[in-house]
């Protein structure tokens, strides 16, 4: 009887994940719009309605400035959450709206993975550009000399390379 209860869960578990993978590429674009207007609007303008205290703004001026803090230059999760909510919200919202909250679960856990995920690379990515940290991101060569000089030349005049982990983005804005 135990295996008759599994055996569907079984069964549609590649089905789940090919799902979530499918989900977790849908949502790239616009994590990687979040990230360019993070950057751009809340911590290189004074949004109030964003950002009340301007808590980041400051420590990005910080970070400008040259202080290589852990708390200037690691992306804290709790603000990737903060930046994901509305749209976690909007996302199980509708669900709930229309009746189908199951249909948008494996959506809103992509989605939030992708928070985790951005918040690791974006952490680890940030800390080998600025020499706080020999991890794994330094050791993939011309790659990392790419996003380097790109970010780098962000420090070096702040009106434009807004994207750390998507530069992309500052090819598609015209901000490169």
């Amino acid at each position: 009887m135990l295996i008759a209860n599994i055996a569907p869960f079984v069964s549609s578990l590649p089905g789940w994940l090919l799902s979530f993978l499918m989900w977790f590429l849908i949502w790239t674009p616009l994590v990687a719009l979040l990230e360019y207007a993070t950057h751009r609007w809340i911590m290189h303008k004074a949004n109030r309605l964003l950002d009340p205290r301007l808590n980041q703004l400051k420590a990005h001026v910080t970070h400008h400035r040259g202080s290589n803090d852990d708390e200037f230059v690691d992306m804290p999760l709790k603000n990737c959450l903060v930046l994901s909510c509305p749209f976690l919200l909007l996302l199980l919202g509708g669900g709930f709206v229309a009746g189908a909250l199951g249909s948008v679960i494996i959506p809103a856990a992509a989605f939030l993975t992708w928070s985790f995920v951005y918040t690791y690379l974006w952490t680890r990515m940030h800390r080998a550009i600025h020499g706080v940290e020999n991890n794994w991101f330094r050791k993939i060569g011309p790659a990392f000399r790419f996003f380097r000089n790109h970010h780098l030349r962000h420090h070096v005049h702040a009106n434009g390379n807004y994207g750390t982990v998507f530069p992309v983005t500052d090819y598609v804005f015209f901000t490169w």
